[in-house]
């Protein structure tokens, strides 16, 4: 798991290289796609809003950014800092950029 891995911002197109280890979440079934933003806490806890306006709240388990695929959309964690009680964690709608061999 080492390295560097580039994502794409899906909501502002900006590209980004975060490490391998970086935290992903899978993008659950009617996610808000135009919040595109979901909090997940020290409890596992992830909370984000609905395609219908309401919200989604579950427990999910996090994936390293390196095991995800080229191309493939996930819930990246923005590394602005560790998720507390107080302060969830904030993960943003990404992508893996496509790699061209």
């Amino acid at each position: 798991m080492t390295g560097m891995i580039a994502v794409i911002d899906l909501t502002t197109g900006t590209e980004s290289t975060r490490q391998a280890g970086t935290r992903t979440l899978d993008v659950p079934r009617n996610f808000d796609r135009h919040a595109a933003v979901a909090s997940f806490d020290v409890r596992s806890r992830v909370l984000c809003g609905s395609v219908g306006g309401g919200a989604l709240d579950y427990v999910a388990f996090t994936s390293p950014l390196s095991s995800r695929t080229s191309g493939e959309e996930c819930l990246v964690d923005d590394g602005a800092f560790r998720a507390t009680i107080a302060h969830p964690g904030r993960y943003r709608l990404s992508a893996v950029k496509p790699t061209h061999e």
